[in-house]
């Protein structure tokens, strides 16, 4: 609509079926029209009337409207002679050369390249609800006991104490921590004291704490190869050197990591099912490690990975419960034993480490959720977090033998696969000319997801294999999953 000694307001479209009042929809467009120019300072805005009779909306509308812009900067109001766009918008709206981005830093630009190289080529995403799944992460979740912890949470949602509501102690809920005290000591003999223990989001968010306590940028750090995945990036967000240990039966071999790089800050193992291959460390070479520690006056980060989900041979002692020297920081997590959901992990300390572990934590991020370490805490103390491993431990057994049984019968002529004493994946390797990076990532474009081995690898190649994860698929629906997968590799050429 053009009206003399005014603007033309064409863009005003008030839609009477929102639930936006239409006096805010009046003004957040013209707010907009003056945000981008579209309205210049000085211009005149048609008169009450006219909008009235234009817009059919009432005169309150557009008072109430004016109002706001008016109070806020965009308009002017002169007595006599109507509404104008206000005079400091000038400036803002004359052509303006483009600004210089602000860059991120040199450690958060380094971290964005190390993920998005990496998880480019991974599975994007699946669906926790499929009765199919080979993610090496993903457990049976619907075999938790969910009517347990329903009333345990139930138990503690109505308190009001200022223990449950509050921010929380640093290092967690002290229920928390004596349940995973008591519990590491009877089954992994640990040998810890409560205050050695804190409470994290998970085990990601442990390395990261002590990624930032105990590392410079540049210092050197060793890492299993193939080895952990979110670890390895905590280390690189920090501005840390990697290098990779070769393994061999017996697990990381230390003297490879002397003779390759001697001087590292910080060494990263699994020694109780090293990921992503699944052997386990022996005693010998963890106390060569122990030694290490102690000679180079460097720390360890035990992570005690899939140490419940042991399925054959002994579970041998920790390296932290074998460490006199105090330089063994053992972390450990609830996601596959329970529900990743959870975010509850924990970390055990050395105990000159205590203090200083809680003073990062409370400056990249607080403790997680009080109430759900309560309830975590009466789930692992009533005895329920026993009883659930145990009866996971039989079914992932059971659902590992299935997965072999099916991959040996449906692909056995291009893909080899054995069992695993622990953990929720087995390896399948393919033939030595096949990239394993591209056949995880054409399988997940077929709705087959996998990782890649090679995902896992720094420096050290290996034969290309899959992670094929068994505890997320029932044993009824295992051979159509792996009907599934035989399908998609047929079309890669593979089967």
């Amino acid at each position: 609509m053009k009206v003399p000694g005014g603007v033309l307001l064409a863009d005003i479209a008030l839609d009477r079926t929102s639930d936006v009042p239409l006096h805010r929809q009046l003004y957040l467009q013209i707010r907009r029209q003056v945000l981008s120019g579209r309205l210049t300072s000085g211009t005149r805005l048609p008169s009450t009337r006219t909008l009235i009779r234009e817009l059919g909306v009432s005169r309150i509308t557009i008072v109430n409207a004016f109002d706001q812009l008016v109070a806020e900067g965009f308009l002017s109001s002169r007595i006599g002679a109507g509404t104008y766009v206000a005079d400091e918008w000038s400036a803002q709206q004359r052509p303006q050369p483009a600004p210089e981005r602000p860059h991120l830093s040199a450690r958060g630009a380094a971290t964005i390249s190390a993920r998005g190289d990496l998880f480019s080529r991974a599975p994007q995403s699946w669906s926790p609800d499929e009765s199919e799944s080979f993610i090496s992460s993903q457990g049976a979740f619907e075999e938790f006991p969910v009517r347990v912890w329903k009333r345990l949470l139930s138990r503690h949602g109505s308190r009001r104490d200022i223990d449950l509501l509050g921010y929380g102690d640093p290092l967690g809920y002290r229920p928390l921590r004596e349940a995973i005290a008591n519990y590491l000591n009877d089954v992994r003999g640990l040998d810890c004291e409560v205050d050695q223990i804190a409470i994290s989001s998970g085990a990601q968010q442990a390395f990261n704490v002590l990624a930032m306590l105990l590392l410079d940028p540049d210092d050197a750090v060793w890492v299993e190869d193939p080895g952990h995945i979110a670890a390895r990036l905590a280390f690189q967000a920090q501005g840390c050197r990697l290098y990779g240990v070769a393994l061999d039966e017996q697990g990381a071999d230390v003297s490879f990591g002397i003779a390759r790089h001697p001087r590292a800050r910080l060494a990263f193992v699994t020694p109780s099912r090293q990921h992503p291959l699944g052997m386990t460390m022996s005693l010998g070479r963890r106390m060569e490690w122990i030694d290490w520690a102690r000679d180079s006056q460097s720390w360890i980060i035990e992570d005690d990975c899939d140490s419940e989900l042991r399925y054959r041979g002994p579970l041998l002692p920790a390296l932290f419960g074998l460490d006199r020297n105090e330089h063994v920081i053992y972390v450990g997590t609830l996601s596959k034993v329970m529900f990743p959901s959870l975010r509850l992990g924990y970390v055990v300390l050395p105990k000159d480490l205590v203090a200083p572990f809680a003073a990062v934590c409370t400056v990249i991020g607080r403790s997680p959720s009080t109430l759900m370490q309560a309830v975590a805490a009466d789930f692992i103390r009533e005895g329920h977090l026993q009883a659930h491993i145990r009866h996971t431990r039989g079914l992932y057994q059971r659902r590992q033998h299935t997965l072999l049984t099916e991959l040996g019968s449906q692909l056995g002529h291009c893909l080899s696969a054995g069992p695993v004493d622990a953990g929720m994946h087995v390896l399948g390797w393919l033939s030595e000319e096949v990239d394993d990076l591209h056949v995880a990532r054409s399988l997940a474009q077929r709705g087959v997801y996998t990782y890649a081995l090679g995902e896992y690898c720094l420096e050290q190649r290996q034969r290309p294999a899959l992670l094929i994860g068994f505890a997320g698929t029932a044993e009824a629906n295992m051979r159509r999953a792996v009907a599934r997968m035989a399908d998609a590799l047929k079309q890669l050429g593979l089967a």
